[in-house]
């Protein structure tokens, strides 16, 4: 009896199912459809990477919407202290690309090639080659720092009691040593303050608000100007504070696939208001007029 129980126990059991065909070869194909997205998405990340690393870098940087932008974006790194900040603001790599050297020297009908001409600290090279687009871009860098140097030492006569030197700076005449106090004098007006972390911007102002004596003359000097820089200018007046001095800041700027960026310090309006051409766009509010 209980051996025919067990047998009939055994036979009753179930019998275990057999896999689905396919099965195991779905699991594999779809283990194997993740690790090829996984590795398609690395390798696209490195590819993405490698160009990135191959792009060439701009010393300008992506420009502003609108010329006021820059201007106050150049004021901003002046004030953060950020050299890299400040010299990004302008036109370089565009400017090489774009600015009309021929028609500037036939804009001031003479060429000179130890002076600083068209934007640029020397003379341009323009023959086919790679390196003479870097030179030029080299060039126009170095022309921004002197340009920038020329302003901080507007603001030093400012700051400083030394009268000699700042007579000096300012007629643009050497300074001779008499004996080591003139040394010192030098020393201390070079480590005069600017105080450019107190910069503040205080309006921007329009070239209608000044009347000038021709406009038909203004008109004719914008107009050579977009010639040379080969697309949109506009002029930027603004009122700025840097310490306890009230300055007026003319610059001139230039729209490149349809964003803006410094062209040049100073502008038709502030030379024809009288600003000297050494003082690059910067002047106190009380020499203006």
């Amino acid at each position: 009896m209980d051996s025919m129980n067990l047998n009939n126990t055994a036979h009753m059991q179930p019998t275990p199912k057999a896999p689905k065909k396919g099965s195991g070869k779905a699991i594999f194909l779809i283990i194997g459809l993740a690790v090829g997205a996984v590795l398609t998405a690395l390798v696209t990340c490195i590819v993405l990477k490698m160009n990135s690393d191959k792009a060439p870098k701009t010393v300008e940087g992506a420009g502003y919407d609108s010329a006021e932008e820059a201007v106050d974006a150049y004021l901003n790194y002046l004030k953060e202290g950020n050299l890299e900040g400040v010299i990004s603001t302008f036109a370089i790599e565009s400017y090489v690309d774009n600015y009309d050297m021929e028609a500037y020297y036939d804009r001031i009908q003479q060429f000179n090639s130890f002076i600083t001409n068209g934007g640029q600290m020397t003379t341009g090279f323009y023959f086919d080659s790679d390196m003479s687009r870097d030179l030029n871009i080299e060039s126009r860098r170095a022309y921004i720092l002197y340009c920038l140097h020329k302003q901080l030492m507007e603001i030093a006569v400012r700051n400083t009691d030394e009268e000699d030197v700042v007579d000096a700076v300012t007629d643009m005449r050497v300074y001779m040593f008499h004996d080591d106090d003139d040394i010192e004098s030098v020393m201390d007006f070079l480590a005069t303050d600017p105080e450019l972390g107190s910069i503040e911007i205080k309006k921007h102002l329009d070239e209608d608000d000044y009347d000038f004596a021709s406009e038909e003359v203004m008109n004719m000097a914008v107009k050579s100007l977009k010639k040379c820089w080969g697309s949109d200018i506009e002029q930027v007046v603004v009122e700025i504070e840097i310490g306890d001095e009230d300055y007026t800041l003319f610059m001139l700027c230039v729209c490149y696939d349809g964003k803006w960026y410094i062209a040049d310090f100073g502008n038709p309006t502030g030379q024809m208001l009288g600003v000297k051409v050494t003082s690059k766009g910067l002047i106190p509010e009380e020499e203006l007029f």
